[in-house]
C-alpha cells in the first residue's frame, strides 16, 4: 500500500491502465556494470519507485537515494540487468541503452 507521499509522486504510474505501483515496489535489480548505461538504467529503475536496485558501483547510492527515497541499494535481488561497459557507449547512446533496459525489466515485473 501506498504512503500518501508515495501516491503523490508516483501518480503519473497510477494513471496508466495495468501499472501496478505495489507490484514494481516489490521488485528487486541488480544492474551489472559500470558505465554509463548501466547508471542511466539504475537511475530509471530507482526513479520509477523500485523496491530494490542493486548497482556494482557504490559511488551512485547517494544520487540514487535522491531519486528514490523509498528504494534499498542492497539485498537479495530477483533479476539480473547486464550492461555493456565499453568505449563509444557514453551520452545519447548510453542513456537509451539504459532506458531501453529499464523499461523492458518494468515490463517483465508487470507482465508477471
Amino acid at each position: 500500500m501506498l504512503t500518501a507521499e508515495q501516491q503523490e509522486r508516483y501518480s503519473r504510474h497510477l494513471l496508466l491502465d495495468g501499472f501496478d505501483q505495489d507490484k514494481l515496489r516489490a521488485a528487486s535489480f541488480h544492474i551489472q556494470g559500470k558505465g554509463n548505461a548501466a547508471r542511466w538504467a539504475a537511475r530509471y529503475l530507482a526513479a520509477s519507485g523500485c523496491g530494490r536496485v542493486v548497482v556494482d558501483d557504490p559511488a551512485w547510492h547517494d544520487e540514487l537515494r535522491r531519486l528514490a527515497p523509498w528504494t534499498s541499494f542492497s539485498g537479495a535481488v530477483q533479476s539480473e540487468i547486464i550492461l555493456s561497459t565499453g568505449a563509444g557507449n557514453e551520452g545519447a547512446d548510453a542513456a537509451m541503452e539504459g532506458a531501453q533496459a529499464a523499461i523492458d525489466a518494468i515490463r517483465q515485473v508487470l507482465a508477471t
